[in-house]
This record gives C-alpha cells, structure tokens and sequence, in this order.
C-alpha cells in the first residue's frame, strides 16, 4: 500500500512540474511574443518615420516647374544707350513643365533672371542701341521724326505738320543739329511743346 501511495504522490509531482512548466513555457513564449510584437512595431514606426523623411527630401529636392499660365518676361539690355526694354509674352507650349536647370539649356544668349511656376523673366546683352532713340529735324518747313537705327542711320517715322517758321531761333538751331530723343513718351511730350 506504501508503494501506491508513493506512486500517486509521484504522479501528483510530475502532473504539477508538467502544470508548472507548461505555464513557465507559455508565459516565457507570451514574453518572447510580446518582445518581437513591440520589436515589430518599432520596426515599422522606423519605417514610417524613414518614409515620411523621404518623402519630405523627396518633396524639397523635386523642382518648380512652369505652369502653363505662366507669364513670359524678355528683357533686352541694350549697351550702347543702357537701356532695357520689356517685353510681355505668354509662355510657349514647348516651356511649359519645364524646371529651370531645363530652360537654362534652351536659351542661347538669354540669362534666367527670375525663375517661378508663375512667371519666368529672360534677360539679353545687346551690344547696339534700342529701337526708342528718335531725332527731331527740320524738312521742308516742318518738323520731321527720324528713328535712329542700330547702325546709327536714320529713316523718317512721321512728318508732324509742325511749321519751323514759328518756331524760336534756338529752336531752329537745334532742329538743324537734330534733337535727340528716347521714347514714344518723351517724342509726343517734345511734339506737343512745339504744337
């Protein structure tokens, strides 16, 4: 009978080191498990965080491009007379979309002085005068407009119908040495003191 008692008490002992281990395994692969799932999530928050970093130097690096709508702005810089003279365009097909490094190597001679999306300025060196300089002179009796040219030869714009006649003597005089003038503006401005 001693033997069936050691028996059922060794049976007790193993049944309760079984109970025991299988709850120290299971709660060892709980810990293991919870270890890898807050491994895993910092894993993917690394991710995440990688991702969004990319995303922003991917976004800073990528560049303005011209809109359609842009507006296309030539200047050309004259050396002779130091002038600049603007011209409003609407921006050609063939620039639209591009960045500024692309637009840079389809203008020969043109500087990029101001590069958005909106609005694009060229701007040229022109070794001559502009086509503003005017000079006033005196033919049959009236004051004529000559435009000055590149080359520095004139050809007549307009015959005013202003009469010499009435005009001062210094007046006169400098109509024969020839008035110079810059501009439609400063032109109509001289015109209407003589009228």
């Amino acid at each position: 009978m001693k033997n069936w008692i050691y028996i059922i008490i060794t049976a007790v002992i193993i049944i309760i080191a079984i109970i025991v281990g299988s709850m120290l395994f299971k709660n060892n692969d709980n810990t293991k498990t919870e270890s890898q799932t807050q491994n895993n999530i910092k894993q993917q928050d690394e991710i995440q965080e990688n991702t969004f970093t990319n995303d922003i130097s991917v976004s800073s690096i990528e560049q303005e491009k011209i809109s359609p709508n842009a507006v296309l702005i030539l200047k050309k810089h004259y050396e002779e007379c130091d002038h600049t003279i603007k011209e409003y365009a609407k921006i050609p097909e063939e620039y639209v979309n591009l960045n500024e490094e692309e637009l840079a190597k389809k203008q020969e001679g043109w500087r990029i002085e101001q590069f958005s999306k909106d609005e694009v300025t060229l701007i040229k060196d022109i070794n001559n005068i502009c086509n503003e300089h005017y000079v006033l002179r005196q033919k049959d009796g009236i004051i004529a407009v000559y435009q000055i040219h590149e080359d520095n030869t004139e050809t007549l714009k307009e015959e005013t119908g202003i009469a010499v006649e009435y005009l001062t003597d210094i007046d006169k005089l400098r109509l024969e040495e020839g008035i110079r003038i810059y501009g439609e503006e400063e032109l109509n401005s001289t015109l209407e003191d003589y009228e």
